[in-house]
C-alpha cells in the first residue's frame, strides 16, 4: 500500500480528471504511476544499451567514418537510398 500527499493544485486537477473521465482516482493516478515507471524503465535499458556500446568502442575503437554518414544520410528520401553504412 502506498499513501501519497498530493498538493491541493494537483488534487484538484486530479479530481477534475477523475469527474470527467468517470475513473477514480486511485485508478487514474495508478495508470499515471505505471505509464512514468514504464518510460523511466525504457529509458534506463537504452542507457544501459549506450553504456555496452561505449565500452565496446572503448576496446575495439571502430567507427564509421564521418564521410559515409554524410553520403548516407543525404540519399535519405531518394529513389535510391543508400544503404547505412557499415563497421569494417
Amino acid at each position: 500500500m502506498l499513501g501519497v500527499r498530493l498538493d491541493p493544485e494537483l488534487e484538484r486537477r486530479l479530481a477534475v480528471l477523475a469527474k470527467k473521465t468517470k475513473r477514480s482516482k486511485s485508478y487514474l493516478a495508478k495508470e499515471a504511476l505505471r505509464d512514468y515507471i514504464d518510460r523511466q524503465e525504457s529509458q534506463e535499458r537504452r542507457r544501459q544499451e549506450t553504456l555496452k556500446r561505449w565500452e565496446a568502442y572503448e576496446q575495439g575503437g571502430e567507427t564509421i567514418g564521418h564521410d559515409a554518414m554524410v553520403d548516407w544520410l543525404e540519399s535519405w528520401g531518394e529513389d535510391e537510398e543508400k544503404a547505412c553504412p557499415v563497421i569494417k
